[in-house]
């Protein structure tokens, strides 16, 4: 999710770097990671209130909807102050701004994620409808999808909501991005399979292809291992992220037992991996 400890150093880092080759992205990375720091800390405390009235308006429903604020601005910055810029600096001789390509679409997808979590129900719901780029199919991501099969899974209630296909779009096109980029033990790449596998468990309720999508993560940094810089730092956010995507791969389907909700979603959704 945005605002994520490992995302955050690689904000920082190439907003530091990135000052002499072009200082406009350099702006907008630093803009996006005060937006970041600032945006973790609602969704800690998003995750602690989230036992709310749904039938009147709470501090709670006004702290989603200043969530919900934050993520259409993150997405203002990335599509309109960062991409257009990294749209400049394309083929081998900018192989160093490799992790900084993955790390705009892993962002392009979190900042999506928080509108899927969110801006779902009629007391969360607001105006600040997010722009998101046209998918692979020609279909607009905002448009309505009543009627629409389900996709890897996702149900007739999730399938007919706006953010859910365009965000899987996303994540699809980050993991790829990750794919072809990095190797699979790097930090980034496993951050990546991270958020996207608890996307797929608790937004599509796609629960086989989440612990196939952790498991493989786990596989593929295992395997490539030999690849590891030789940085403790990144040692011990691969040590982290590895043993998280594990657990996710052993999850198993919520019980049908009765559980607290928030806003028709359940309370696994608002779990530490999600939020």
């Amino acid at each position: 999710m945005v605002g994520s400890e490992v995302d955050q150093k690689y904000i920082g880092a190439f907003a530091k770097t990135t000052a002499g080759l072009n200082a406009m992205l350099s702006a907008g990375l630093y803009k996006l990671l005060g937006l970041s720091t600032l945006l973790s800390r609602k969704l800690l405390r998003a995750r602690k209130q989230r036992k709310l009235d749904p039938t009147r308006t709470t501090k709670s429903l006004d702290l989603y909807r200043h969530i919900i604020w934050m993520a259409r601005e993150g997405l203002t910055i990335l599509q309109n102050e960062i991409q257009p810029e990294m749209a400049n600096y394309v083929g081998s001789k900018y192989a160093s701004l490799n992790e900084l390509r993955v790390l705009v679409a892993k962002l392009n997808a979190s900042f999506l994620h928080i509108f899927v979590l969110f801006d779902h129900t009629y007391q969360t719901r607001t105006t600040m409808v997010p722009q998101v780029p046209k998918m692979s199919n020609g279909v607009n991501g905002t448009a309505h999808l009543n009627g629409s099969p389900g996709i890897n899974g996702v149900g007739a209630i999730n399938s007919s909501y706006a953010y859910i296909t365009p965000t899987l779009d996303a994540f699809n096109k980050a993991e790829e991005c990750a794919r072809q980029l990095l190797p699979g033990s790097h930090p980034l790449r496993l951050s990546v399979k991270l958020e996207y596998s608890a996307f797929l468990y608790d937004c599509t309720k796609d629960y086989e292809n989440a612990r196939h999508v952790a498991q493989r993560a786990v596989d593929e940094a295992v395997a490539s291992m030999d690849a590891m810089p030789d940085d403790e730092e990144a040692f011990e956010d691969y040590m982290e992220l590895v043993g998280s995507l594990g657990v996710l791969a052993k999850r198993g389907e919520p019980s049908p037992k009765p559980s607290p909700r928030m806003n028709g979603y359940t309370d696994d959704m608002a779990n530490g991996h999600v939020i």
